[in-house]
């Protein structure tokens, strides 16, 4: 019988140790932090404070720009496991600034050690690399380099969560992104939330820019067939008419900058590899959350090239790899081509989740999922196959054709291992089934698409449905103007055409013409009472029993039932119908259970109901999706009276323009009569001209007529500087605070809130009136914007642009504008006086001690130079333009085309005075590309004028004529000015 050996108390202890520590050892963590990383920073300034009305409006631009760093504290959270750490940037728009694959310290997501900014967004300012989020209009979005709201939490799974989010106030939509990086994989995500706030459909657009280095012979792994661009104008993708590579980097070099918008294959990921690193990185969702994929070249000549050091100090050239919602980028143009604007409607709340991952040692890319990515291809006889895993893999990798199965193996592979094999075959891959336990890499069949590219040629946009689409095109861009006088056209042409009266009457009541959008709309439901849209903006610009009515037949439809029954309860509540307001709140979740506005609704709801624990379970889960719904956290402070929960709702407000923030939910309590709420929200606001408006409104509102009066006399003693109202709920604060005083900030801010849409002659009428207050405006801003929505009237421009400069001689705007109105009308020397009244006698001379800051100095100093050439001062415009330093906007190449004419217009001078070597040097001058003046050369530049007219300066010098070929051949394609250039040399 064998002995039994029973372990001491010692034993058991110390393998107990060692099972904790082995523990230990294996366990996968994830882990958050909030830090701060001191970055060089080239920072940006100078907001403008001259009202832009159009689509990025209530946005102001930033004109300041150095070259001159400064050593700057920023916000960073990072996301950290085992595999690979990832950065995020609140305080700059949210960007993913980098990740790290932390084996190799490798940077699959592009980061750049230096914070420069540089002008390139809608609003300016922008910084390169990392990930960048984009919501709303197409371009850099408003907030890319403005703070966001954020917060971090680590979910029950282990995983840890980044929220970054922001509103965009010029669509008054709202977007949050989760950054998520899960304990145990390679790879993190990005949840986006996008939600129209609005009754209105507005502009969709969406895009991920994504970062990524140049060098190391990147491929961009884009599986398509075609590739299309900004205006829907196609190619052939990966290879050009030519046979280059587009796919490769390296084999842009050719042309300027590159937009290859891919498709053609129905495929869920893209990527890139360095394959001299061996190493690249994986974007995947499902196809159908993202269709567009974009590569992003800056130009491989100079011309791109000169952006580098523009955008960088030691990171080296970078691409952008992007991902959309749509197929391309679409500009105006794209309208005439099959890829349109899309719109986004009301009430609507959309959601997608993209991977983004390493991929290491596979030297190459081809397939990629959420378990990893593989490398298969045929070479020398055989099928080889690398795969990188990015989450624990324990499963059976088969490969096979038809029938025949190639290739089976176990796999057992954790985050970023490596495994290869090969097979004898050949053959097409793209045939091959490739599957991971239940995972299909591949399924065999044909992923094109075959989607037609190009509209019908014959196709008449005069026609009825051709004026159509074109008005609803331009209301998908928000480019409201035109689509009014598209949509005037078409119903001149047609009075009856039912889907233009009801896309004006919802163009009116956007505006604010509620009068006029119900005509059109009584007038579109003549034809059927059924017509859900139609309905729907009746009932949200009519009277209360008619809108009921309306908004109950638009309910009939799938896609106004949620915002119609969240337009009823709304009515409901303000009518302190607060039963039947739950009912029809529920019903609306029912029919679109991310619908926001009605989610919030509910909170509010319940806690009039006094069912206050019903109130705050509900924002408990509203906050658990949306961690950044201010809404909820004011709510439950309203349920629990409780300080902390007060300043917990205050705190989380983060992102740029607070204001706005409190003023959007003020409005929504308003909007249902809720006067307390609304009171406080304003006066927990920060101090505004526009919130003390609000504030005055609502006193009276309960009746406090001395705290309105000394509310309203606080927003008239306020500055206007940097106040842009554009609500249309704000108008009608407006139109009562009229009713109560006189005054022109009064008159002005209504005319901002409707600028956008109104007419030059409703302006003008506008501006008279605004012009007859007493006081008058002593704001020059004001009178910047008035001369320049009223520049074709040249004698009221003029006053205005004087008495700008007679408030504020200072301004370098006011300077700049004063002289470019003298210039445009013939007044060169008096234009000269008055810039060189901001420039310094030194900086005239082109010398720069004392200089202005760096953007004063630039762009008075092109001024100068452009003055200088038009007074024919050439030699002078020349040395000028040799001692500024630029700092451009993207594709800026203004300076460049001044310095080359003042250069043959030199030469010209000095060849007419027979001093040809020196004409010819300035010719030769006039080909060079002058980096200070912020552009590089291209390929292949334009010079047949310039070698032409060396050629011809050489003859004058020999004592000979031209050549009549000669002249023949240059004549062919050159321009009316170039030909003018040539002209001074005969």
């Amino acid at each position: 019988m064998r002995q039994v050996h029973f372990l001491s108390l010692k034993q058991w202890l110390f393998i107990g140790l060692m099972l904790g520590l082995f523990q230990a050892s294996t366990a996968q963590n994830a882990v958050v932090r909030e830090t701060t990383q001191t970055l060089k920073t080239y920072p940006f300034s100078d907001p403008d404070p001259v009202p832009k009305p159009g689509r990025v409006y209530p946005y102001f631009r930033y004109d300041g720009y150095t070259a001159q760093p400064v050593m700057k504290e920023w916000k960073f959270i990072e996301l950290e496991n085992d595999y690979i750490k990832v950065y995020i940037t609140p305080e700059i728009g949210g960007k993913i600034w980098g990740a790290y694959e932390k084996s190799t310290n490798y940077p699959f997501i592009y980061f750049n050690h230096v914070v420069k900014f540089r002008d390139v967004a809608m609003r300016g300012a922008w910084t390169s690399g990392g990930i960048e989020i984009n919501f709303g209009d197409i371009g850099h979005a408003p907030t890319v380099s403005a703070p966001v709201d954020y917060f971090t939490r680590t979910n029950d799974d282990g995983s840890v969560s980044c929220f970054l989010g922001a509103w965009d106030w010029s669509a008054r939509t709202r977007w949050m992104v989760e950054v998520n990086l899960p304990k145990d994989k390679a790879y993190f995500t990005t949840k986006s939330h996008w939600y129209n706030a609005t009754p209105f459909e507005t502009s969709y657009y969406h895009w991920m820019n994504a970062g990524f280095k140049a060098a190391g012979n990147l491929e961009f792994v884009f599986p398509g067939t075609h590739y299309i661009g900004h205006e829907g104008e196609a190619g052939t993708w990966p290879k050009d008419s030519l046979g280059r590579n587009l796919n490769f980097y390296n084999q842009n070099n050719f042309g300027s900058y590159k937009s290859y918008h891919v498709l053609g294959k129905k495929t869920d990921f893209f990527g890139g590899f360095w394959h001299d690193d061996n190493m690249g990185f994986v974007r995947y969702s499902p196809y159908h959350e993202k269709l567009g994929k974009k590569v992003w070249v800056w130009g491989l000549s100079r011309q791109g090239m000169i952006w580098e050091k523009l955008l960088t100090d030691t990171d080296g050239q970078y691409v952008e790899l992007q991902s959309g919602r749509l197929f391309n980028q679409a500009a105006e143009g794209s309208m005439y081509s099959p890829f349109k604007h899309v719109s986004f409607m009301p009430y609507t709340h959309d959601s997608w989740t993209e991977y983004w991952y390493p991929v290491k040692n596979t030297r190459g890319l081809t397939h990629a999922t959420p378990q990893g990515s593989m490398n298969l291809r045929v070479q020398d006889g055989w099928l080889k196959m690398d795969y990188c895993a990015v989450s624990f893999v324990q499963d059976t990798l088969t490969i096979g054709v038809d029938s025949q199965l190639l290739l089976a193996k176990m796999v057992h592979l954790k985050p970023l291992e490596v495994i290869r094999d090969s097979v004898r075959w050949t053959g097409d891959t793209e045939k091959l089934t490739i599957r991971l336990g239940n995972e299909i890499l591949a399924d065999g069949t044909s992923s094109v698409t075959e989607r037609p590219l190009n509209n019908p040629k014959a196709f008449d946009w005069n026609s009825e449905y051709g004026l159509f689409l074109k008005a609803k095109d331009f209301m998908n861009q928000r480019k409201y103007a035109e689509a009014d006088t598209v949509l005037q056209k078409l119903l001149k042409k047609n009075p009856s055409h039912t889907p233009a009266l009801t896309l004006s009457a919802e163009l009116s009541c956007l505006m604010g013409i509620e009068d006029a959008s119900q005509l059109l709309t009584e007038s579109s439901l003549t034809y059927n009472a059924y017509d859900s849209k139609a309905n729907f903006i009746a009932g949200i610009s009519t009277a209360k029993a008619v809108a009921e009515d309306r908004l109950a037949a638009a309910a009939l439809d799938p896609v106004y039932r949620s915002a119609s029954l969240y337009q009823l309860a709304k009515i409901a509540v303000k009518e302190k119908r607060y039963s039947q307001a739950l009912r029809l709140v529920e019903q609306s979740l029912e029919s679109q259970t991310e619908n926001w506005n009605a989610r919030q609704l509910e909170i509010t709801i319940l806690r009039l109901l006094k069912a206050n624990a019903n109130a705050l379970l509900k924002a408990k889960e509203l906050l658990h999706k949306d961690p950044l719904n201010h809404y909820a956290r004011f709510e439950t402070a309203q349920i629990s009276q409780e300080p902390a929960d007060l300043k917990a709702f205050v705190s989380m407000i983060r992102a740029e323009l607070p204001t706005e923030t409190y003023l959007e939910m003020a409005i929504a309590y308003a909007d249902v009569s809720l006067w307390n709420e609304s009171i406080e929200l304003v006066e927990l606001a920060p101090s505004h001209p526009v919130v003390s408006l609000w504030k005055a409104y609502l006193l009276d509102k309960r009746h406090q007529k001395k705290e309105s009066e000394m509310a309203l006399q606080a927003a008239l003693n306020a500055s206007p500087e940097g106040v842009f109202p554009f609500r249309n709920e704000t108008a009608a604060v407006l139109k009562w605070a009229i009713t109560r005083k006189q005054h022109w900030k009064l008159y002005y801010y209504l005319h901002l809130v409707t600028a956008s849409y109104r007419s030059e002659q409703q302006s003008v009428t506008d501006f008279v009136l605004i012009d007859s207050q007493k006081p008058q405006p002593d704001f020059a801003p004001y009178y910047l914007y008035k001369a320049e929505v009223l520049k074709k009237n040249k004698a009221v421009a003029k006053a205005s642009l004087e008495k700008a400069y007679e408030l504020d001689s200072k301004s370098w705007r006011v300077v700049k504008a004063v002289a470019d109105f003298y210039a445009e009308n013939g007044q060169l020397t008096k234009a000269l006086d008055m810039n060189g009244s901001k420039l310094s006698k030194a900086q005239r001379l082109g010398k720069s001690e004392t200089p202005l800051p760096d953007h004063e100095g630039y762009i008075l100093g092109q001024q100068r130079a452009q003055l200088l050439l038009k007074l024919e001062r050439y030699k002078d415009c020349i040395e000028l333009m040799q001692s500024l330093n630029i700092l451009p906007n993207e594709g800026a190449s203004g300076a460049h085309a001044l310095f080359r004419e003042a250069n043959i217009r030199y030469a010209a001078e000095l060849s007419n005075r027979k001093k040809y070597k020196e004409a010819q040097r300035y010719l030769e001058q006039a080909e060079t590309w002058p980096e200070n003046l912020g552009s590089g050369e291209p390929y292949d530049p334009d010079n047949r004028l310039t070698n032409y007219l060396k050629k011809l300066v050489n003859q004058k010098l020999k004592n000979k004529g031209p050549e009549a070929a000669d002249l023949l051949k240059l004549s062919k394609g050159l321009s009316a000015k170039e030909f003018d250039l040539l002209k001074l040399f005969e």
